[in-house]
């Protein structure tokens, strides 16, 4: 059983392979050049081109790398960032049914991305390491696709604008708010809606908490904070996240050049994921 997943799972292709996964890249362009995240270009060399000006985009992985990928006699779970934010789902599945044995290629829109996305990758490698068969772990990759939260903070709406992310009362909002704005994710993953509007960063940070309480987010969650060079407010976020989840595994990680050209420079992202079927993965 084959594992594959775009980079949204923030992961070069050498990492992938070395925890299971065959990683897509996701690209990411400036002008008229294009580079495949982590490897031809980083997040702190794309981050210092975005914020001298430059205006960015990203694209799903190489049509040529999913063909690669599918053209295999295994079985092939492959793990799409989620549908919506990305084009990676549709293509995945388009070539899915191209494949040379297109009964075998399972294309699961995760919903989600960046560090749950991670989550759900090397779940299902230990899924397949515990000798689970493939429909088994393709029913458990659904259902954690349907227990995770993802919230962001951005420092600069346009970039959300510009890539249709935002709903329309969102965007509403954002052309003429100025305070602290905090988006979540939608729950069909496709867009960001409203959350709250607040006057300082912990106000913002706590009404994450508070939407959390209220799903009733177990132990079992694991929650992660995701900076495109915002350390300080990604600490900030832990600290609170940890006084108001103290028995909850947390970590903070930096996010992807793709990313960056949907937040922008200084967003960060709260995001939670169940892990009551895969307890033994770690992220970091």
């Amino acid at each position: 059983m084959k594992i594959v997943a775009d980079s949204s799972v923030m992961y070069s292709i050498a990492e992938g392979a070395d925890k299971g996964i065959e990683v897509m890249p996701l690209s990411v362009s400036i002008g008229n050049e294009t580079w495949l995240e982590y490897e031809e270009i980083t997040s702190p060399e794309f981050l210092t081109k975005v914020r001298a000006g430059a205006t960015p985009t990203s694209s799903c992985p190489p049509v040529g790398l999913m063909a690669h990928a599918f053209d295999t006699e295994e079985e092939v779970i492959c793990l799409s960032m989620a549908s919506g934010l990305s084009g990676s789902y549709g293509v995945a599945h388009a070539q899915g049914e191209q494949a040379p044995h297109p009964e075998r290629v399972h294309v699961i829109n995760t919903k989600t991305l960046c560090v749950p996305h991670r989550i759900m990758a090397l779940a299902a490698v230990s899924m397949r390491e515990r000798g689970l068969d493939t429909a088994t772990v393709v029913a458990n990759m659904r259902a954690m696709a349907d227990s995770h939260h993802s919230f962001l903070i951005p420092e600069d709406f346009d970039f959300l604008r510009r890539g249709g992310r935002l709903t329309p009362m969102a965007a509403k909002f954002a052309a003429v708010l100025k305070a602290v704005p905090v988006m979540k994710q939608t729950e069909d993953g496709k867009r960001l809606e409203r959350l709250a509007i607040t006057r300082s960063l912990p106000k913002a940070i706590g009404s994450i908490v508070s939407d959390l309480k209220e799903r009733g987010i177990g132990k079992a969650h694991y929650i992660s904070v995701s900076h495109a060079d915002n350390l300080e407010a990604a600490k900030l976020a832990i600290e609170q996240l940890r006084k108001a989840f103290p028995e909850n595994r947390m970590g903070i990680f930096d996010l992807s050049p793709a990313f960056v050209t949907q937040g922008g420079p200084g967003c960060f992202a709260i995001q939670v994921i169940d892990t009551t079927l895969c307890p033994e993965v770690d992220p970091a």
